[in-house]
């Protein structure tokens, strides 16, 4: 595969360079990706295809090694939004009171208490194609399941993950300014399909994450609304059943 070979000769010479400069903000979650991606000059983007020929890029810290991996993000089908959930389920931001945030994370095989007032989970229904938000009361008394996606919008998602590049990376200040080593990585090639897909959503394996918030005090927009994009998300000890190959780059030391 033309693709691997350019990037696995590219992923070495940035490996065995070691620190690279944050190319965005300290502040920024993101930036350990953001900074990989432009080592291979790809702009940052919310396209549907994958970030280089077959590839798409996913970085891991592994000051962070225990969280899931991000797969994609993806607003809801229904009119019932982003803005909706904010609007309606948010609470006021600790610091930008006049803002409100709302960040959740939803299963299908659990519910979860949020904010203590409410229970919510997704709920995934085969005979209508959808996957429902579903929010209750203390009592799992079901007060709205306005909020949706068709299956047919959640499958686009996945039209980028046919082939991942999962990236390790080490996270080091210098001269008072992030930089990001980039170890090891995990390839994973020939996605096994959208009904695999479904069907770990299904088990509780892939969660969804809403993260309406607030661009804090040292970004461009402080105080402004935020959003990061809710997301489909996956253990990163999950991640080989959603593909049939799996190749290991190894770190220096090996």
């Amino acid at each position: 595969m033309v693709d691997f070979e350019i990037i696995e000769k590219r992923f070495i010479e940035i490996r065995d360079k070691g620190f690279h400069a944050n190319v965005k903000s300290d502040d920024n979650d993101g930036a350990a990706g953001n900074t990989f991606e432009s080592l291979f000059n790809v702009k940052e983007n919310s396209k549907r295809e994958a970030d280089f020929g077959v590839f798409e890029f996913k970085t891991k810290k592994y000051l962070k090694s225990k969280s899931p991996i991000s797969l994609f993000t993806q607003r809801p089908t229904s009119n019932f939004d982003d803005n909706y959930m904010r609007k309606n389920w948010g609470i006021p931001d600790k610091r930008y009171k006049n803002i409100l945030c709302f960040r959740t994370s939803l299963y299908t095989n659990r519910w979860s208490l949020v904010y203590k007032t409410h229970q919510m989970k997704i709920e995934v229904d085969e005979n209508a194609k959808k996957v429902f938000i579903i929010r209750a009361d203390l009592n799992f008394n079901i007060i709205d399941k306005n909020v949706y996606w068709d299956f047919d919008d959640i499958l686009k998602g996945t039209k980028k993950l046919k082939n991942m590049f999962l990236v390790g990376a080490n996270e080091k200040t210098i001269n008072g300014k992030k930089h990001f080593s980039y170890i090891d990585a995990t390839v994973y090639t020939d996605y096994l399909g959208d009904l695999n897909f479904i069907k770990l959503l299904k088990e509780g394996v892939i969660r969804y994450d809403n993260r309406l918030g607030v661009h804090g005090p040292k970004t461009d927009h402080p105080g402004t609304e935020h959003n990061h994009g809710g997301g489909f998300r996956i253990p990163k000890s999950q991640i080989d059943r959603l593909y049939k190959n799996k190749i290991i780059i190894p770190t220096i030391d090996d």
